[in-house]
């Protein structure tokens, strides 16, 4: 029936609702049913079509407005049990226009409302069982009727009274069984309303379950994956939602491999993502490989295909440029329910461009709260098997220690990036710094310590473990710390040792010079040179371990000045008339490395003595006579001399006119002498003898050198032949008294010749001994080779018995002529008396 005037409804001209409900009408609707549906159309009242044709023009013309006219009616309800009676008629066009308006009633909310009112299980008898109604019409011949009935019932579906109301109904099973067989109708209207009746289905647990143990569910599944075919956008939207609802416990991925084969599935999505620009397809695909992949078993199924699977996260990342929402969204989810499984980062990174991809969409979908959370979860997860840099030790004491570390990704929000602190594998704290102090450390202790990233999304893995050993305690300071020696440019000090038992690996003693560092030792004892004279230094010492420095012990040193280097006065412990004993100290401070002493005499240049002994004897000194005797102690850096002391040997009573072993000679050495007497002795001479001294009282002298070697002196022992008047000389002793002597005709003359001997000089002196010792003076005259001398004539001489007569010792050399060596006699002795009849026969010739 065509409108006539397009611009007003029906309804608006004529109340046509109430005649679903009019008496006549009634008897009419039930007289068909009670017939057993057998009646035609021809037993409809003609009213009954008209309304229905009107209802139908009116919500083409605008179904809101004549949804709402319709459910303000008093007798809604009844219109509505009235309509669905109607859905019985064998008229396909009563039965379609019936089913028409059904759906559209319970497409909005107050329509369902009263739908769900009308069709309650406290229904009467009368009541038309809408459910079973509605699903046999979905094996209809007419695919008008069909395709109103799978809409409406898609509709009921949409809500979850609705799914209870179809799951909890005895034709369930068979509602499955129609809908899916459905899903390969030429009509896309159909396939994609009996789609969504499936995947409306699997909202509920329940209706999963009923698919997956249904008595055919091989035969259902096989159909619900082949509906993912890319010709049909609307039934392969739907059927993905459906698969992935199915699929997403392990039950469900078991029953769908075993029933349909593993390989299906992977390629069905990827020709959903790869080839079907249709977002419903692109957003439902991702939905259900993102079921798929919430399971490890599901996402072990992934990595079995592995190429086709890498090809499908390719198709995602692509979809992450989209300018639809929603398609973002979905793209964002899979990837995020894929990278939260081990192992899955590296596959999504490999395109190298995802995390530029996340950038792009945070700033360009900021606005997009939940694009935001997925980008972000998807972000950190991507980052979590990013290892963390190992935590570095910047100071370790002994009981703490200072860690940090470098953040080696980029943050998606440095205010929820926080770091998780791991001490030997237990966690001692969080901090959202770079940096953390560990605390109540053991001293002398081995410890690790890890880092680990804490994002909105979970923990990251753990960094590699840094070991660090803690710090002994600080050591002890030393002991008695003690100056041993100062002089002038050095100082010695020592210390003991303090109990180092509980410190690991002493490395020594640091000292310091002023707070300066100087040198470190493993000794307890240090001289530290290069000082100035009379300065006061500071000298600290620590002891140094692995911990560290010790505290320091400090003592105050002043260095010598220069008179203190200088000895003292020489003593004297000993003074006769001709001998001294000398004794020194050493100076207080010595500077610098001691060499020798040096003893000098009256100020003379030659020192008597030179060594590093501190006495001296002086002898054959001059009697009753002042000496003035000085000490220099000789080192390397310098000579220091001593004041001069001053003594004075004894008098000598007996001969005080006896030279000094240490006098200065102030004249020529003399000469060899001989005396003449009564008893002379003939000596032949040669014309370049010297002139002999006058006769009263001839000497026999001869000059010799002195045999101490510290000193360059000529010394001169006299040897005086007495005359027949006693006198203040002392004379030769004679050999033979009584002896008559021999005729001179009868003594064989010889040419003997005498030389003059000179005195030695300081290039011919020995090296420095402890004590001077002067040897006897003894005649050396040198004889011709050819003849001898021989002693023919005795001599008549009678030494005294009390004069004594000191002689002192000597080495003489091999050289000095064998009877000579007879006559040395002690210092302190008296030479004996001899024989008188003793004759002078020996000879005495030159070897």
């Amino acid at each position: 029936m065509a409108n006539v005037d397009n611009n007003k409804f029906y309804f608006d001209r004529k109340n046509y609702f109430l005649r679903f409900v009019s008496n006549e009408e009634k008897s009419d609707i039930n007289h068909g049913i009670n017939n057993n549906l057998n009646s035609t159309s021809n037993s409809m009242s003609r009213n009954i079509r008209h309304a229905l044709e009107y209802f139908v023009d009116d919500l083409r013309r605008d179904s809101h407005r004549t949804i709402e006219k319709f459910l303000n009616e008093q007798t809604v309800n009844d219109i509505l049990r009235s309509i669905a009676q109607l859905l019985l008629n064998e008229d396909d066009r009563i039965c379609g226009n019936s089913a028409y308006i059904m759906g559209s009633t319970v497409g909005t909310e107050l329509g369902l409302t009263h739908f769900f009112t009308a069709f309650s299980r406290n229904r009467t008898s009368n009541t038309v069982d809408i459910v079973q109604v509605l699903c046999k019409l979905l094996t209809h011949s007419d695919s008008e009727c069909v395709l109103n009935a799978a809409g409406t019932l898609g509709t009921i579906c949409g809500s979850k009274e609705g799914r209870d109301l179809l799951l909890n109904h005895t034709c369930i099973n068979q509602l499955i069984i129609n809908t899916s067989s459905l899903l390969s109708s030429t009509n896309s209207w159909i396939a994609s309303n009996v789609g969504l009746i499936l995947a409306r289905i699997t909202v509920e647990e329940i209706g999963c379950k009923i698919i997956l143990t249904h008595s055919k569910h091989r035969e259902i599944l096989n159909q619900i994956l082949s509906a993912l075919d890319i010709s049909d956008p609307g039934r392969s939207t739907n059927a993905a939602f459906a698969i992935g609802r199915l699929i997403e416990g392990d039950d469900g991925k078991k029953t769908l491999i075993s029933d349909c084969g593993q390989y299906k599935i992977f390629d069905a999505l990827l020709l959903m993502l790869e080839v079907n620009e249709e977002k419903g397809v692109n957003k439902n695909a991702c939905y259900a490989l993102s079921c798929l992949c919430t399971t490890q078993f599901g996402f072990q199924l992934c990595l079995q295909y592995l190429p086709t699977f890498h090809r499908i996260i390719l198709a995602i990342e692509t979809l992450l440029i989209s300018i639809e929402h929603e398609t973002v969204w979905f793209a964002l989810m899979c990837l995020r329910t894929i990278a939260g499984h081990d192992g899955a980062s590296e596959h999504i990174l490999r395109s190298k461009t995802i995390i530029d991809k996340l950038k792009q969409i945070r700033d360009k979908w900021n606005k997009y709260q939940d694009i935001q959370e997925e980008a972000r979860g998807l972000w950190y997860l991507l980052h979590r098997n990013i290892k963390p840099n190992r935590p570095k030790i910047d100071e370790c004491r002994n009981t703490s220690a200072e860690i940090s570390w470098d953040i080696n990704v980029n943050s998606w929000d440095d205010a929820a990036l926080q770091f998780r602190i791991i001490l030997n594998n237990q966690s001692i704290g969080v901090t959202n710094t770079t940096n953390y102090s560990l605390k109540d450390l053991q001293p002398n202790t081995n410890y690790n310590v890890q880092i680990q990233y804490i994002t909105p999304q979970g923990e990251n893995i753990r960094s590699d473990p840094t070991i660090f050993h803690t710090d002994d305690e600080l050591p002890p300071p030393v002991n008695n710390l003690h100056v041993e020696r100062a002089t002038m440019t050095a100082v010695r000090v020592s210390w003991d040792s303090p109990d180092l038992s509980a410190c690991n690996l002493v490395k020594g003693y640091q000292t310091y010079l002023n707070d300066v560092e100087h040198e470190r030792t493993t000794e307890c004892v240090i001289t530290i040179g290069s000082l100035s004279a009379s300065t006061t230094y500071k000298i600290d010492v620590c002891v140094v371990t692995s911990k560290g420095n010790g505290p320091r012990a400090s003592i105050n040193v002043v260095t010598a000045s220069t008179g203190d280097s200088n000895p003292a006065p020489p003593t004297f412990s000993v003074i006769g008339r001709r001998e001294i004993h000398i004794k020194w100290q050493p100076p207080e401070v010595i500077a610098g490395r001691f060499t020798r002493y040096e003893l000098y005499c009256n100020r003379q240049d030659i020192p008597i003595y030179s060594g590093q002994a501190q006495e001296f004897h002086a002898t054959m000194l001059k009697s009753d006579t002042a000496y003035t005797m000085e000490v220099v102690a000789i080192t390397n850096e310098g000579r220091f001399r001593s004041k001069p002391a001053k003594t004075r040997t004894l008098k000598d009573e007996f001969n005080a006119q006896r030279h000094s072993l240490y006098e200065l000679q102030s004249q020529s050495p003399p000469r060899v002498k001989r005396t003449e007497s009564n008893h002379s002795l003939y000596f032949p001479t040669n014309t370049n003898a010297p002139k002999a001294s006058p006769p009263p009282e001839r000497r026999l002298s001869r000059e010799t050198n002195v045999s101490n070697r510290n000193v360059d002196i000529t010394s001169v022992q006299p040897i005086q032949l007495k005359s027949e008047n006693p006198t203040n000389s002392r004379v030769l002793p004679v050999l033979a008294r009584g002896v008559q002597p021999r005729p001179q005709e009868l003594i064989k003359r010889r040419n003997t010749q005498r030389f003059r001997t000179e005195p030695v000089s300081m290039n011919h002196l020995q090296p420095p001994t402890t004590r001077i010792t002067p040897s006897r003076i003894v005649p050396n005259p040198e004889f011709n080779r050819e003849h001898q001398v021989r002693w023919a004539i005795p001599v008549v001489q009678k030494i005294p018995q009390t004069t004594p007569y000191r002689l002192a010792s000597v080495s003489e050399s091999p050289s000095i002529i064998p009877d000579l060596r007879r006559s040395e006699r002690s210092a302190s002795n008296s030479i004996p008396d001899l024989s008188l009849n003793l004759p002078r026969t020996q000879s005495l010739s030159q070897t």
